[in-house]
């Protein structure tokens, strides 16, 4: 079991929030419209022919084509009819679930199950300090664009930017937000996906299966996200040996104690101490 620390009284009020809007997320999301859509979608005997838009995997591909003007947005995202998302949250995530390995149904489902009110709480939390307002109005990315690792490689080894550089050694880059319809929750959703690699190294979890899991569990603490919180049942694929090395009810926990990740300006951290990064955020390693 993760050993424990006394909260302070902020971290105690950002837990009771996270944990009441956890509990309030799932109860909305099996009354909502939403998911009557997914019924709906489920209803329709050849889903490929039969929905208002091209056949799924074509549909798909159309993320990495040009599409037409009036189907997209100047950014390049997608316009999708509530139906249409529907219908790709039912098919992406039930090919996730089979095929975890295919990055691109992951990353639709991931767009797709994060839906507004989950993704406005995120953004109410940056604007909640000035440093989540400042990260909203200036739109940072996070990758070797604009982590220069030449700078990353001078700093001291147990630092959080030399960490990420060697972390990210093999790359860093991030799909951009392709479904999700309004651009500024489409960058609190992509601001997210960029600080994925910052968990690992916080929680000091690998990349493999065993390692994602607990990542997932922290984040679904930290953030509420349905697509965090429904990875987690990739648990029961995991052998008894490897089940047995991982508490995702602790990684869980991990993450509702610790500070809303989706407000820090990692950028300002790259020269901290991991360790010292971890205490200011309340974060516990994984044994």
């Amino acid at each position: 079991m993760l050993s424990r620390h006394i909260p302070n009284v902020t971290q105690v009020s950002t837990t009771i929030s996270k944990r009441t809007f956890i509990i309030s997320t799932l109860a909305t999301l099996t009354n909502s419209q939403y998911f009557k859509n997914i019924q709906l979608a489920d209803e329709i005997e050849d889903i490929h022919n039969k929905l208002p838009f091209p056949q799924m995997d074509e549909f798909i591909q159309q993320a990495r084509e040009p599409l037409h003007e009036d189907r997209k947005f100047p950014d390049g995202r997608i316009k999708l009819n509530s139906l249409e998302q529907s219908s790709i949250f039912l098919i992406s995530g039930i090919s996730a679930l089979l095929n975890p390995a295919n990055g691109t149904h992951i990353n639709n489902f991931g767009e797709v199950s994060s839906f507004e009110f989950v993704l406005k709480n995120l953004r109410d939390q940056m604007l909640q300090t000035s440093t989540g307002r400042s990260i909203l109005r200036e739109r940072p990315l996070m990758n070797n664009e604009t982590l220069d690792p030449e700078w990353l490689k001078t700093l001291p080894e147990n630092s959080l930017g030399f960490q990420y550089l060697k972390f990210t050694e093999d790359g860093d880059s991030r799909a951009p937000v392709k479904l999700i319809q309004d651009e500024e929750l489409a960058y609190v959703f992509l601001r997210y996906r960029q600080t994925h690699d910052i968990v690992h190294i916080l929680t000091k979890s690998k990349i493999d299966l065993a390692g994602e899991l607990p990542v997932k569990a922290f984040e679904f603490g930290n953030t509420g996200l349905p697509m965090t919180g429904l990875a987690c049942f990739a648990w029961f694929k995991l052998s008894d040996k490897r089940k047995a090395r991982i508490n995702m009810f602790d990684s869980f926990l991990n993450g509702l104690q610790s500070k809303p990740f989706i407000g820090v300006k990692w950028e300002d951290f790259m020269e901290w101490d991991v360790e010292d990064v971890r205490k200011e955020l309340g974060v516990i390693p994984q044994n």
